[in-house]
């Protein structure tokens, strides 16, 4: 009686956790020329879609999940960070909140995000050198910067790998480390 009310209760339990999406792709573009880069990819395959056209106004998303366990999008595609040029500068036409409810979706349903010809930020791990200068290292080198930050980053420190391709880059940087036919560019 015991192990069939729980095995009664367990299955319920996986019922109910189990997630579904729908195979659809949510493609986000500002005009439907940017759109038709990612979406005839999509087609060629026959995989179904749905562009959104994001305007510099903005837009409210889409309905994201019908039910707390059904997705409405297997995956999602951001072209250009849907980006318009504003009086502060460039800027995505989606706002904050709009990004936080697309990367909570991408968490509860375990869907991807792929983000095409975007600008490297240090929200995704990327850098360019100037963003690297800030007051406190503004005379030090790109990637003896980058090096300290990579150490005091727990996640990324125990990454062997990422600290000796630093390493080297580093060394190679300083011309401390050579091949004897390399030839360096004053």
């Amino acid at each position: 009686m015991i192990f069939s009310l729980l095995t009664a209760t367990l299955l319920a339990s996986l019922a109910v956790a189990q997630k579904t999406v729908s195979n659809t792709i949510l493609v986000f573009a500002r005009d439907s020329a940017s759109g038709y880069s990612a979406t005839s990819g999509l087609n060629g395959y026959g995989i179904p879609y749905q562009l959104v056209i994001v305007p510099q106004a903005g837009i409210s998303l889409p309905t994201l999940n019908s039910s707390a366990t059904a997705g409405n999008y297997g995956g999602i595609i951001v072209l250009s960070e849907v980006a318009y040029s504003y009086s502060t500068g460039w800027a995505s036409a989606l706002t904050a909140a709009q990004w936080t409810q697309l990367f909570n979706y991408q968490t509860s349903f375990g869907v991807r995000m792929v983000r095409l010809d975007v600008f490297p930020t240090a929200d995704f791990g990327t850098w360019y050198p100037d963003q690297l200068k800030t007051s406190s290292n503004k005379n030090k080198e790109p990637l003896r910067q980058l090096q300290e930050l990579v150490a005091a980053t727990p996640a990324w420190s125990n990454s062997s790998a990422l600290v000796t391709a630093l390493d080297f880059q580093l060394q190679v940087s300083q011309r401390k480390c050579h091949k004897p036919d390399m030839k360096y560019r004053d």
